[in-house]
């Protein structure tokens, strides 16, 4: 039988720093040298025999893993020789791994390449309902075939202590339609596909009031509570290619079921092509 703790939580540097800013980079690249020049300082004290000298140490050792000169020194015997060659080799390693954190930041493709509207709308058009999603691309690379998929996540408080017939958890994919993959689309432009959802479908979702919603799965209906802790969440995917990076990406955007669910509709966002200026004008982005 296996021991193995689980779950396994892996920390993955390289998703760590795609993940982040230059600016939020930069503020834990300080603290880690923050951190290391107090742990060596300290250490120092203590093998010199005294510990008042801690915070002078921290300075010295602070600006020289910044890569200025060092200008202190310390007892001339052969285990401090090797702290200052271990400090010396420390000092090139850190301002080398900081530069090729921003290097390697120019190189993978930034986060937010689409931008979803931050609502989605449930309309009724003859007689069937679609959620209508809003996305524009906010990149200025060429995007190829840039599709889209839609997930319903559930969750169910009555199922958590008996989960034999059913687990409270549950993720419905929809099934994409040829509206939802768009070969070349427009930069800066806001765009929209839907979600159909008829009554008739295996997937179908209802909202019966503002805290009661079931969702028709395929094979029985999930009836949700969210005064009692159920919830419910619509998830977007999107995909694409960006040929000249020849790279691609993944981006999700979740929308929380109503509350980010405008059943009135939203206000429409007016674009007309400029040809003058051979550019696209929006009018109402305020409202994205």
């Amino acid at each position: 039988m296996s021991r193995t703790k689980h779950p396994k939580r892996s920390f993955k540097i390289r998703q760590y720093i795609a993940a982040h800013s230059i600016v939020r980079l930069t503020f834990d690249f300080i603290v880690v040298n923050t951190i290391i020049a107090i742990f060596l300082a300290v250490i120092i004290a203590l093998l010199v025999g005294d510990i008042g000298l801690s915070l002078k140490y921290t300075y010295a050792i602070y600006t020289e893993l910044f890569g200025k000169e060092p200008n202190w020194s310390l007892p001339d015997q052969f285990l401090f020789q090797n702290v200052r060659a271990f400090l010396a080799t420390l000092s090139l390693l850190s301002p080398s791994i900081f530069l090729g954190i921003i290097i390697y930041k120019f190189f993978v493709l930034k986060r937010e390449n689409i931008v979803f509207r931050s609502k989605c709308e449930l309309l009724t058009e003859r007689g069937e309902k679609s959620i209508h999603i809003h996305f524009y691309i906010a990149s200025s690379l060429r995007i190829h075939n840039l599709q889209f998929e839609a997930f319903i996540r559930t969750y169910e408080t009555a199922n958590e202590e008996d989960s034999v017939l059913a687990y409270p958890m549950n993720t419905t994919p929809i099934e994409p339609q040829r509206g939802w993959l768009y070969p070349l689309p427009y930069n800066y432009v806001p765009s929209r596909f839907k979600i159909r959802l008829p009554s008739s479908a295996p997937i179908s979702l209802e909202i019966l009031a503002k805290d009661k919603v079931v969702v028709h799965n395929g094979w029985r209906d999930i009836e949700l509570d969210l005064t009692r802790g159920d919830f419910c969440e619509l998830y977007v995917t999107a995909r694409g290619d960006v040929p000249d990076l020849q790279a691609s990406f993944t981006e999700m955007k979740r929308y929380r079921i109503p509350e980010d669910l405008a059943t009135e509709g939203l206000p429409i966002l007016v674009t007309r092509y400029d040809r003058q200026k051979d550019k696209f004008i929006v009018d109402n982005w305020e409202d994205f």
